[in-house]
């Protein structure tokens, strides 16, 4: 009894590991959408771990909302300011890979957060998206709604939600 026992665990454990070994090898491009907080550079910091263990690139996605979504809106100069601060954040994230030995890319897109992060990820046919949780309270996130939990429930791409 003891021996069967002992070899169903060996075999499952077997199974387990090589399934992660699966599952590594699948995921070769991660999407880390990122918005200046604290949560997306914890996310980044997930996916560099992931990415160094998977042999993975990293592309980061910033995503500005514009009420037009209109491309031209890039002349304006409220969003010229924006688009500075969002090129320093992307580079502070480009160096935090980079020091990793990882490849990394960056992206800037308009429009609305949830729908352009989906949209990206499945163009770009990414094998998984790490995005940081937002810490509103519940209230707060039923009466407005939640970038992450719109991608966890409408994304066909995995998501990795880091709180």
């Amino acid at each position: 009894m003891l021996i069967k026992f002992s070899l169903v665990i060996t075999l499952i454990y077997f199974l387990s590991i090589n399934y992660r070994y699966y599952i590594m090898e699948k995921i070769k491009t991660i999407l880390v959408p990122m918005d200046g907080s604290k949560n997306s550079f914890k996310a980044l910091t997930k996916a560099i771990f992931l990415a160094k263990k998977c042999n993975s690139s990293i592309t980061a996605l910033f995503v500005l909302h514009t009420a037009f979504d209109n491309p031209n809106m890039i002349y304006i100069p409220q969003t010229q300011n924006e688009l500075k601060k969002v090129e320093k954040f992307l580079a502070t994230a480009k160096t935090q890979v980079t020091k990793n030995s990882i490849k990394f890319k960056k992206e800037i897109v308009f429009g609305h957060e949830a729908k352009e992060i989906i949209d990206f990820a499945q163009k770009g046919k990414f094998d998984l998206i790490v995005i940081g949780a937002r810490g509103r309270g519940t209230i707060k996130q039923m009466l407005l709604g939640s970038v992450s939990n719109t991608i966890v429930h409408s994304s066909q791409v995995p998501v990795l939600v880091i709180k």
